[in-house]
């Protein structure tokens, strides 16, 4: 009976079907899963059923030999993966090595089997070995055993090459046909150099990431060259990729930048000694990832807190071994026989915290609280990891309110315009729409945010570019002098609001650094526009507010407790009045408006800043040779339509009033 019968037909009694059978799903590359909750422990199974299907396939093409030497071979590469924990503690305490499956599996075949073929225990300790050279995980003479074999006479070149080319395919197909036919030729090459003993090759490093990045970006690609061109990088960054093999790179490390993937192998390198022979990052993938929406997805709590960790440590400090200690993050290197297993551990606060916010995103009132708790705990700037998954949900959001915004237009001049803070990207298109010849960027601190355009630019062909930048900084991203028009569009009380400049938050420091930087960067007769929160004046002035429900009294008390912007305080005059000076009554009234799923982020934030007056006068003091172009302020559409069943608003003789105005366009030309 064949292996795909015994296979389909479930006979335990058959060593290896019970292995396979009984697999580990933690052994299994994510790289091509969809969905982890669809995983199972027959996953192990399925994939070797498709070997043995593409086997059946491919025998009228091959002799017996090279079908019984592929059959074997395929029966047992994946068996160290069997989870039987009494099995598995039998073959520790004979020292097979377990961590490295096709390791494993060669030395679990040759002691389950009396007759076993050596042939077939090089096969399965080298399977899958061409497919790692090919994507740059190992080393070409990683194969040698398999060349050895024609050197002892143990099989002709031309039979290891039918060997190596049918196993190949049996075990590349059942991964991915697309991805088979797409480096079919590159096996075949890779094949006919093992068979004729050509291994001798130089460490390419910038060839080696390409590969294990699957070819890298513009950016990337310059950033690499310049971290190579450091010999004590590129030194040992060689001596890594010289001595071990690579498993599980890609699919762990691919959503990092090319700088945080080498600071991370610079730590791993600290821990190498000669013994050592394989790096798996097998853990880091493992937890890097969960279901988001039914969708395999980076955990992108975890990503963020493991970025700002790895770009806080300077390359320097890494290379000498003096790595920054952080309280709720490091990494742990475990080194076991001749494996090298990195992971990322987390304080029990920020797994807490991280588990808080995986549960809680379904509610948007309580996952803006888990954010704002994980922001506290690592000192994030909230336009920098601004949302985390409902990022898309907002950015949505955004551009849906582009119409209000299209006053802008009117005040644009030059051809180089820049968008503070994207968003959405609607901005950008609006501008282009209205004048196609116009070379428009958009800059902004947040990666997903930039991720999610960069998508939109490629999926929709816009000719706009985006850049990753501080807004409070931006003479260092781009030239002085080069820009025509710099907007910002509800931009600057984000900035007000979450940036600790100085050692402070709401801080007009932060606004008059903005602009500033941002006049270094306007060209001569350019401009800034603005459109943003405003304050009404005179300041001194107070409203009263009529509750239609007297149970939103309640929201009141508790903003009031939680703003962040300053001290608000109310008087109440009846069971459902109170009095509240007219610009905390409307810092108030933007937050109650946004309604119960927006509180726990409209509280963090304060929409007016400045009166128009305070406005004008701050800029006239701070920026040397500049025009006021436009000063005006309005009321946003919206506000008093939303309120209108909720309040009444009345000035201190109880006559009813409008909302004073929320929102200013201030245009500014550099002369």
């Amino acid at each position: 009976m064949s292996a795909i019968q015994e296979l389909k037909e479930l006979d335990l009694n058959k060593k290896w079907i019970n292995y396979i059978y009984n697999s580990d799903k933690k052994k299994i590359n994510y790289e091509r899963v969809t969905c982890l909750k669809s995983l199972n422990n027959k996953y192990v199974y399925n994939y070797v059923l498709k070997t043995l299907e593409i086997l059946e396939e491919e025998k009228e093409n091959y002799n017996e030999k090279t079908i019984f030497l592929v059959e074997e071979t395929l029966k047992w590469s994946e068996v160290a993966k069997c989870y039987n924990k009494n099995k598995r503690k039998e073959w520790k305490n004979k020292k097979i090595n377990l961590l490295v499956h096709n390791i494993g599996s060669s030395e679990i075949y040759k002691i389950e089997n009396k007759k076993s073929n050596k042939i077939v225990k090089v096969l399965i300790k080298t399977h899958g070995l061409i497919g790692q050279y090919i994507r740059g995980e190992i080393n070409l003479n990683k194969n040698k055993e398999l060349y050895e074999l024609i050197l002892n006479k143990d099989i002709e070149k031309t039979e290891l090459h039918d060997v190596l080319s049918l196993l190949n395919r049996c075990v590349i197909k059942a991964v991915s046909p697309k991805l088979y036919q797409k480096i079919e030729n590159k096996i075949e090459e890779t094949i006919n150099k093992i068979i004729n003993g050509e291994f001798e090759e130089e460490i390419d490093l910038n060839n080696r990431l390409n590969l294990l990045n699957n070819k890298l970006n513009d950016k990337d690609q310059k950033e690499l060259n310049i971290l190579l061109k450091n010999e004590h990088i590129k030194n040992k960054l060689e001596q890594l990729f010289k001595q071990l093999e690579f498993w599980y790179y890609e699919v762990a490390l691919n959503d990092f930048t090319i700088e945080e993937q080498i600071k991370i192998l610079l730590i791993i390198s600290n821990y190498l000694n000669s013994n050592n022979e394989h790096l798996s990052f097998e853990k880091i993938m493992i937890s890097i990832y969960l279901d988001y929406e039914n969708k395999k997805q980076i955990n992108i709590y975890k990503k963020r807190i493991i970025e700002d960790y790895i770009d806080s440590l300077a390359i320097e400090d890494i290379l000498n071994n003096k790595i920054k200690q952080n309280p709720h993050i490091k990494i742990k290197i475990t080194k076991k026989d001749k494996n090298i297993i990195p992971e990322f551990k987390f304080s029990i606060q920020a797994s807490k915290l991280i588990a808080f916010c995986e549960v809680a995103y379904t509610s948007d009132s309580l996952y803006n609280q888990a954010v704002f708790m994980l922001y506290d705990l690592f000192g994030f700037r909230r336009d920098k990891y601004d949302r985390f998954y409902n990022e898309i949900n907002y950015l949505n959001t955004m551009n849906k309110s582009i119409n209000h915004k299209s006053i802008i237009l009117d005040y644009i001049v030059g051809k180089n315009i820049l968008d503070v803070g994207p968003g959405g990207g609607a901005l950008m298109d609006l501008i282009l729409d209205n004048n196609p010849n116009l070379k428009v960027s958009g800059i902004d601190i947040s990666e997903n945010v930039i991720n999610t355009l960069n998508e939109k630019k490629k999926n929709e062909n816009k000719s706009w570019t985006v850049i990753k930048g501080d807004a409070l900084n931006l003479d260092k991203y781009l030239e002085n002098n080069s820009m025509d028009t710099i907007i910002y569009s509800s931009i600057i009380h984000e900035l007000y609001s979450y940036i600790d400049y100085n050692g402070k938050k709401f801080n007009h420091d932060t606004i008059i650094k903005t602009l500033k930087t941002a006049y270094n960067v306007l060209k001569k007769k350019g401009r800034i526009i603005i459109r943003d929160g405003i304050m009404t004046e005179p300041k001194d002035i107070y409203r009263i507010i009529e509750f239609n429900n007297i149970e939103d009294l309640k929201i009141l008390d508790a903003y009031c407790h939680d703003f962040k912007g300053r001290k608000v305080t109310y008087e109440k005059i009846d069971h459902n009045k109170v009095k509240m000076l007219v610009n905390d009554a409307m810092e108030f009234l933007y937050t109650y408006t946004w309604g119960p799923n927006s509180y726990a982020l409209e509280v963090h934030e304060q929409f007016g800043y400045y009166t128009p007056s305070e406005y004008i006068d701050m800029i006239k003091e701070n920026l040397p040779n500049c025009k006021i172009i436009e000063c005006n302020s309005f009321l946003q559409p919206g506000y008093e339509e939303n309120l209108l069943n909720k309040i009444s608003i009345y000035d201190d003789n109880m006559n009813i009033v409008k909302l004073p105005n929320s929102t200013c366009i201030i245009v500014i030309e550099k002369e």
